[in-house]
């Protein structure tokens, strides 16, 4: 919970900057930006072998969903922005085939990245990013004897590589993002491949 407010309030930061507030002439190379983006979100937790060594080994699972992000961030000049956002991964699933025995997994959290940019030509930039998300993680387990959840939290390294046209202060960007994450010792990974729509001010 501690991790969620810093974000929030770091996120919050950023938007009300001074920088953000003050009054200029448009420029291409630099400037605040918003935008948000959808797309497909995998991981490799293997949430299926966790159920079957616990007793269900019929165990069908479901490691991939819909995730979405929203993100603010900040162009110094053409080739260094940063970036804080917000990103929900969905859900990952695993159902007992035939029986009652079912969880559900849901990641979601707070990131802040510096953004690395490589101009090409009439708007089209490839770029890296590198970066910390603030991430909270739910699993919802039930069977026929009842249900619980569990709730856990962190910090850890996120990359990503995408590319971005620009045309009338509008932003668009195909993205591959990688969120490295680890719990109890358990490291596993996520990932987003996404496309976004943007607008600079």
């Amino acid at each position: 919970m501690m991790k969620r407010l810093v974000a929030t309030a770091a996120l919050a930061t950023l938007v009300a900057s001074p920088t953000f507030a003050q009054s200029y002439q448009y420029n291409p190379n630099e400037g605040p930006y918003i935008g948000a983006g959808l797309g497909h979100s995998e991981t490799d937790f293997d949430i299926g072998g966790y159920y079957r060594d616990r007793g269900y080994p019929n165990t069908n699972t479901d490691d991939s969903d819909t995730g979405y992000k929203l993100f603010v961030g900040y162009q110094f000049n053409p080739n260094f922005a940063i970036e804080a956002g917000y990103v929900d991964f969905g859900e990952f699933t695993a159902n007992e085939n035939g029986g009652s025995a079912k969880a559900k997994l849901s990641v979601d959290g707070f990131s802040a990245a510096l953004v690395g940019k490589l101009p090409i030509q009439n708007g089209f930039s490839i770029f890296g990013k590198l970066g910390m998300i603030a991430w909270d993680a739910d699993l919802n387990e039930s069977d026929n004897t009842g249900s619980s959840s569990y709730g856990e939290d962190g910090s850890d390294p996120l990359f990503g590589i995408g590319a971005e046209y620009e045309v009338e202060r509008i932003l668009m960007r195909a993205e591959f993002e990688r969120y490295d994450i680890s719990e109890d010792g358990d490291d596993f990974e996520i990932d987003l491949i996404s496309a976004s729509i943007g607008y600079r001010f």
